[in-house]
């Protein structure tokens, strides 16, 4: 039997990009919709208050290749979350005139 893909049940993953350089993993998952829903909740969790104001970027990233010999690769940058919680700030409700 040949393995022509990733049977890996974690393929996705999330890496905040720290300056002026390293990274730390946020969280993995099986699709890039369970990393997307998870990485704001690891991001208190994982990312120390001394290090979120160096985080430039998070990357979305894919495994690429065979489980055994392959690489990640960068799908699309998260946007950077704006509370220490990783949620949201709530926004002031649109005024109507």
């Amino acid at each position: 039997m040949s393995i022509s893909e990733s049977t890996a049940a974690q393929d996705w993953r999330a890496v905040a990009c720290l300056a002026p350089g390293g990274e730390r993993l946020l969280c993995v998952g099986g699709s890039s919709a369970q990393v997307q829903a998870a990485y704001l909740g690891a991001w208190g969790e994982v990312i120390r208050d001394e290090d979120r104001p160096t985080v430039r970027t998070i990357s979305l990233q894919r495994w690429t290749g065979q489980p055994w010999a392959g690489q990640w690769e960068h799908q699309k940058n998260l946007p950077l979350p704006t509370s220490r919680t990783g949620k949201s700030t709530p926004e002031a409700p649109e005024v109507e005139e």
